[in-house]
Formats: structure tokens, sequence, C-alpha cells
């Protein structure tokens, strides 16, 4: 009798624990071709999000593959083990990670422009916690650092790629025209019960 390969793939994810397993390695682990392993991948998401005897969900954030605790169990592990689910991201780090993410690579001045208020502290923060990084050089004047959100920011709100982030459309582009809600409503949609 033969292994399954959705054994195999569960136990990779299993051992990597929060990190994940990019999929190329969880491609080779399986031993199956692209299109096989894309379609045992789709089988194991349904059967992970319908199977209700499971408290597990599998999904694909950015290159990464990983299990997820289903939001309804996450509430009761962690009320029964007094883990408390809080948010590590106040008003200024929200805004400041909407204009990065939708403005990406984005300079300072640009968050500047947007926000009407110098953010560098809370730049500084968010590249310190791990949800932006530095990615080179403006070719303006002064070279000025380019900013990206990162693949923990990918992570935490449970997005796989920039694509599954809600469309905005504003007048002339303006980000100060919407209300702070709106500008986090994306947020609160995508935020991961991991936190």
């Amino acid at each position: 009798m033969g292994i399954n390969v959705k054994s195999v793939i569960e136990a990779a994810l299993f051992i990597s624990g929060s990190e994940g397993v990019h999929k190329d390695k969880l491609k080779t682990i399986s031993r199956l071709s692209e299109s096989d392993f894309d379609a045992v991948i789709e089988e194991m998401k349904i059967e992970y999000e319908k199977d209700s005897q499971r408290g597990l969900l599998l999904k694909k954030v950015g290159d990464y593959f990983k299990l997820f605790t289903k939001p309804e169990i996450a509430r009761i592990v962690s009320s029964t083990f007094g883990i408390k689910q809080k948010s590590f991201l106040n008003q200024a780090m929200i805004e400041t990670l909407a204009i990065i993410v939708y403005n990406q690579p984005c300079t300072k001045s640009k968050i500047y422009e947007l926000r009407k208020i110098d953010s560098t502290p809370i730049l500084e923060k968010l590249i310190e916690i791990g949800l932006v990084e530095i990615v080179g050089r403006a070719e303006s004047v002064g070279k000025p650092y380019l900013y990206q959100v990162s693949h923990k920011f990918y992570d935490i709100f449970g997005l796989d790629s920039i694509k599954d982030l809600p469309e905005i459309v504003l007048p002339d582009n303006d980000l100060s025209e919407l209300t702070y809600e709106e500008k986090i409503d994306f947020f609160d949609k995508n935020r991961s019960e991991q936190e």
C-alpha cells in the first residue's frame, strides 16, 4: 500500500508550522506534476474548508502554503487557553500600510502627501515588526528609499497577492478622501485569526 500524497503534503505543512512551505518545495515533496499538484492542492483546500470535523484551513500566502486555524475554532481555543487575540496596529500604522500597499513601491514623501503628517516613526515601527521593507531607492532627487509591504504582511492579512485587495476608486486618486473606516476596511475583511 502506497503513501497517500495528501498525507505527505499535510505532514510537511504541519511540520513547517507558521512558516509554511514554499510551493516549489511542496511540489517536489509531493512528486507530482504541476497540473496534478495544483489539482490536489485545490481538493485539499476544499476538504479542509468543508469538513466540519477539521479545525484547520489550507491557504496560499504569497508563494507559500500554510495551515491556519478556522476562525470559529481559533476563538474557542484562544479563550480556553487564555490566548488574547489583539491587534498590534494602531490607526496611524493602518493608514500608512494602506498607502504603501496601494502605491508600492512608495516613497516617504508620497506617504506624507497622502497622510499630511510625517510618518517616519510609523515607518520605522512597521519595518521593525516586519510588515514593511525597504526595496531600493527612487531615481528622483535625493534618491529616497522605496517601501513596500513584506511577506509577513500577506501572511497576517491572509492574502495571496496584491490582486486580493479590493479596488479603491477615488476622486483624483486621493486616499485622504476616504474615511478612516474605508481605509482599513480591507484589513478587517482579510485579517487572519492567527494574530
